[in-house]
């Protein structure tokens, strides 16, 4: 039999022995064509190539754009065509999840899904008899009525390389039921971010004094410059000016809603709603500016990044927070809107990074990018001077720009509305938190600063009393738990005002962050009817040698997310066997809602109620003793499959992925997330409404306990999960080939190991428990029916045609549904497409074995490739 193109193939689930060596080894065949993309079934595996290849231009959008899927070989672009076909045809709200480790490319491919949805779709609310494809300059409008269920072009030669693999090109229309449709109602702002808590280890950074600073006390802050921020006389798009904005205190913070006190009068409270230009306010009802919402879609990705991502030694781009974008779309398939939700920010970064790593991009973009006068008014050199920079003795990537992307940013910011007076306040609060990070602290309680110069700068560029920041940061402010609520001062020692010191900065660049999140869903929010794309990036599983509470707590999002994607896949794959009649036993499967229950549980409780109910309990006590009546409270309380204790500070959970390890230490520490008063008094005096209004809590007001970190990422998954649940999902597996960013370098062993905990291996054979492929039954017919001289014209005739023709193939592989065709093995449609190159290209099929049989060595040599010319290295 003809096996030329088994290796490499399009969709995995047509792999005939699978296992994760095997998957691996397809995987790197493909890899070696410079082919990144594999399907298994719908769900998308993406390789990292580490450099760029030509296969994303508007040229591929025109191909992709109202191709079935069989029609074209596995891409990113494939899927998005398939979510915005299905947003249109079914009329129902899709997602996109994306998950992989760090560097894997998930970022690019969430801007690649954008990209592609905002090119095909209508630039106007008019629907798509009017423009162009936004962003694609001449290129044709997405048709909503193309024929969904088109003949097979005959072709010459009948690769298998070039058939409709899995479920080819025509899925299923419709998700699960009750599913699809418009998502459920908001009920407000979405829950609060879960900032990850400090890095694992538990060491704070050392306390060593900054590199030594001059000069006299810093003057008063000037306006900004003429022109604002990284402006410049460039035409084209970037002369596009949003409306005009005046300085808006920025929104009020908190708990979610429904709780915590409410804001000071004056200040807080969400900046007024950005009406697109030319539209009618973004709301039902009127017109509405696409072209404006495809722009912000497009250029808040710059500004998102540069706040929100940093170098790490896996990734010179790695999102240190996740993001869930939903793009709106009215009844004519046009985006009128979007809203962003963001989860586990870790804000720690601002205070810590490891050796090799960067603090967040905007610092050092800021810097690149000020002019000179501005720097100097605001006590800025380089990053090397300021701790918060230089301890990870890193302020460079390689081909990296600062200053160009401190240019885009401000671009950005203008774009979603904010204005040059507002980018100065958010500018120089991030100029304050460098200063703030320069404060040393000696002596006993309380702790003497060291160099009141750090403290002037952070002071005045904060607009508060020098002497009254600084008492901030040596004292803590406690209340008594009697009925008259009496306020104590407790002195604090160096660690302990370094550790307010760190607190304050992480808080502001929390509360700025917040800011600009809301002022780009401002400059997107949509209120009539409609329906969505979202587009799910988020931290993926990790597994370390030591694992805290971040760990925790992302491992925790990502065993929610595993239930969808099981009740969607498993679930939902048996489903469509019931629906097209066929004959069928449910198969079992692990189902992780177990591992939920253990970690989120309330009866019984599971181990985030049982820290929440320490850490409410437990006062006045240093950490590790809070941490050992956590871990006694843990053993006396649960007993689990899932869950084994290891001595007496750590305990191993058995998650979908894997069995993970999590060290105790700091745990009751990093849940308690606490907000210190004497911080938050202090920033309240700030004679800058913009950062007063950043802290608009009522201190004072102590009936409501204050929540604890795992409450609020519970909150926000149950948030996330309803939002994905509404919405039929669509998958891509990211996997980073290499740990060492090399082009085109393909690491067996790391690859599998990607296999292994994506769970790549089980998607596959949920497939193939049933049958490896299927499609419609003209499609399948009007291309294998090529092999006999009459085409049959039913499957019943097809069968028995080929059962005659072919002692090897038997009538037992093939399956009629209502209106589908199931083939039990993947070898049959090799034996399928063999037969079809034999009867169109005798002559073609005799050359193909012949270099088939001399390429038959080296294939295996090569772990199955084909290629004479491979384009990576396989390791």
């Amino acid at each position: 039999m003809f096996r030329l193109f088994s290796s490499g193939v399009d969709d995995l689930v047509l792999v005939s022995s699978p296992s994760n060596g095997e998957v691996t080894n397809q995987i790197g065949a493909r890899f070696d064509r410079e082919l990144i993309y594999t399907n298994i079934g719908e769900v998308l595996v993406a390789v990292n190539p580490y450099k760029q290849l030509p296969i994303t231009g508007p040229e591929f959008i025109k191909m992709y754009q109202n191709a079935s899927g069989g029609d074209a070989s596995p891409h990113i672009f494939q899927l998005a065509e398939r979510a915005y076909r299905r947003l249109v045809d079914d009329n129902e709200s899709q997602c996109v999840i994306i998950s992989g480790e760090s560097g894997a490319g998930k970022t690019v491919s969430a801007k690649l899904i954008l990209q592609y949805v905002t090119a095909v779709s209508p630039n106007n609310s008019y629907g798509s008899a009017m423009g162009g494809g936004g962003g694609g300059g001449s290129l044709p409008q997405y048709d909503g009525g193309a024929d969904d269920n088109p003949a097979m072009p005959g072709r010459g030669r009948a690769l298998p390389g070039m058939m409709p693999g899995g479920r080819g090109g025509m899925p299923p229309r419709g998700g699960a039921p009750g599913r699809g449709g418009a998502p459920p109602p908001r009920g407000g702002a979405p829950p609060p971010r879960v900032a990850a808590p400090p890095p694992r280890g538990g060491a704070p950074p050392p306390r060593g004094a900054p590199p030594p600073r001059g000069g006299a006390p810093p003057p008063r802050v000037p306006p900004p410059p003429a022109g604002g921020y990284g402006s410049d006389n460039g035409g084209g798009d970037d002369d596009y000016q949003p409306p005009a904005r005046t300085v808006v205190p920025p929104p009020g913070r908190g708990g979610p809603p429904g709780r915590g006190a409410p804001a000071p009068r004056g200040r807080g409270g969400p900046p007024p709603r950005i009406a697109p230009s030319g539209g009618g306010g973004g709301r039902g009802g009127g017109t509405v500016d696409v072209e404006h919402i495809k722009r912000v879609i497009l250029d808040s990705n710059p500004l998102m990044e540069a706040i929100g991502n940093a170098k790490t030694v896996r990734n010179d781009n790695s999102s240190r927070f996740g993001k869930y974008l939903e793009i709106q779309f009215d009844s004519n398939n046009a985006p009128v809107g979007g809203q962003i939700s963001t989860f586990l920010l870790e804000k720690t970064r601002v205070t810590f990074q490891q050796k090799g790593e960067r603090n967040f991009h905007i610092f050092y973009q800021m810097l690149a990018g000020l002019d000179q006068s501005t720097k100097s008014e605001w006590g800025l050199t380089d990053a090397s001077a300021f701790y918060y920079l230089s301890q990870s003795k890193c302020t460079t990537v390689e081909d990296v720009d600062d200053g160009a992307d401190f240019r885009e940013v401000c671009k950005a910011m203008e774009t979603v509305a904010i204005s040059k007076d507002e980018q100065t306040e958010i500018f120089r609060i991030l100029a304050a938190i460098l200063h703030v990070g320069n404060i040393r602290f000696q002596g006993e309680p309380p702790a003497e600063v060291i160099d009141t110069n750090p403290l002037q700068w952070a002071a005045t560029l904060l607009g508060c009393d020098p002497q009254f920041l600084g008492q901030s940061l040596n004292h803590r402010q406690i209340q008594s738990g009697s009925v008259r609520h009496t306020q104590y001062a407790v002195p604090q020692n160096p660690d302990q005002a370094a550790g307010l010191r760190d607190a304050l900065a992480k808080t502001l660049y929390d509360r700025v962050f917040d800011f600009i999140v809301a002022r780009i869903n401002t400059a997107m929010q949509f209120h009539g009817q409609s329906k969505v794309i979202g587009v799910l990036d988020i931290y993926g599983f990790e597994i370390f040698e030591r694992n805290s509470f971040e760990q925790f707590c992302i491992n925790y999002v990502n065993e929610r997310l595993q239930q969808i994607f099981i009740d969607l896949t498993v679930r939902g794959e048996q489903r469509e066997y019931h629906e097209e009649g066929m004959k069928w036993k449910d198969i079992s499967f692990f189902d992780n809602k177990i591992v939920c229950d253990l970690i989120e549980g309330n009866k019984p409780p599971g181990i985030m109620r049982v820290l929440d109910d320490v850490c409410k309990t437990v006062h006045a006590v240093d950490s590790a003793t809070a941490d050992i009546k956590f871990i006694e409270k843990l053993q006396a309380s649960i007993q689990h499959p899932h869950l084994e204790f290891i001595g007496h500070d750590e305990f191993t959970i058995k998650h979908y992925a894997g069995d993970v390890t999590y060290n105790i230490e700091e745990f009751c520490f990093k849940n308690n997330d606490n907000l210190y008063a004497s911080i938050v008094c202090c920033m309240q005096t700030s004679t800058y409404p913009f950062i007063a209004g950043l802290f608009p809590e009522n201190m004072m007001d102590n009936k409501q306990a204050p929540t604890t970190a795992s409450f609020k990422i519970r909150q926000s998954a149950n948030y996330l999960v309803q939002r994905l649940s509404a919405c039929t999902p669509h998958y891509i597996r990211c996997i980073k080939p290499n740990d060492r960013k090399q082009p085109m370098n393909f690491v067996s062993s790391r690859v599998e190991h990607q296999v292994k905990y994506l769970g790549l291996l089980e998607n596959i054979k949920v497939k193939r428990a049933g049958y490896a492929y299927r499609h419609y039954k003209n499609i399948f017919l009007d291309r294998f029916g090529k092999i006999f001289d009459v085409p049959p014209r039913t499957i019943p005739e097809f069968v028995e045609q080929i059962v005659r023709a072919s002692k090897d193939i038997p009538a037992d592989e093939f399956e009629e549904g209502k209106t589908k065709v199931f083939v039990r093995n993947p070898e049959t449609i090799f034996m399928l497409e063999d037969l079809l190159m034999q009867k169109l290209d005798p002559e073609g099929y005799k050359e193909r074995m012949k270099l088939y049989k001399e390429n038959e060595k080296l294939a295996q040599q090569k772990a199955g490739k084909h290629s004479l010319k491979p384009k990576c290295l396989i390791q």
